[in-house]
């Protein structure tokens, strides 16, 4: 299974979500440690996740706010109360 990190996933989103899309496992890592296994929400022979899905533009959710620390974008994927608050 190949790793992604957090800084991956904020600057390589939109990749990382069609390589989910096409089937492929991941496990995602927090400032070097394992974290969570991303895999996608349906099997690969199933339908695909819709175009207009929210999953698919959450890197855009970054792009106006700017420069941000790993504390910053925790709290814009996670939210309040989430472990890495």
């Amino acid at each position: 299974m190949k790793t992604v990190s957090m800084l991956e996933l904020r600057s390589k989103g939109r990749d990382i979500v069609k390589r989910l899309d096409r089937g492929e496992r991941l496990e995602l890592t927090y400032r070097g440690r394992k974290v969570a296994i991303m895999e996608p929400a349906v099997p690969k022979n199933s339908t695909p996740i819709p175009a207009d899905d929210p999953i698919r533009t959450f890197h855009k959710l970054a792009e106006p706010l700017g420069p941000m620390s790993n504390e910053d974008i925790d709290q814009l994927l996670y939210g309040q109360g989430s472990r890495f608050s």
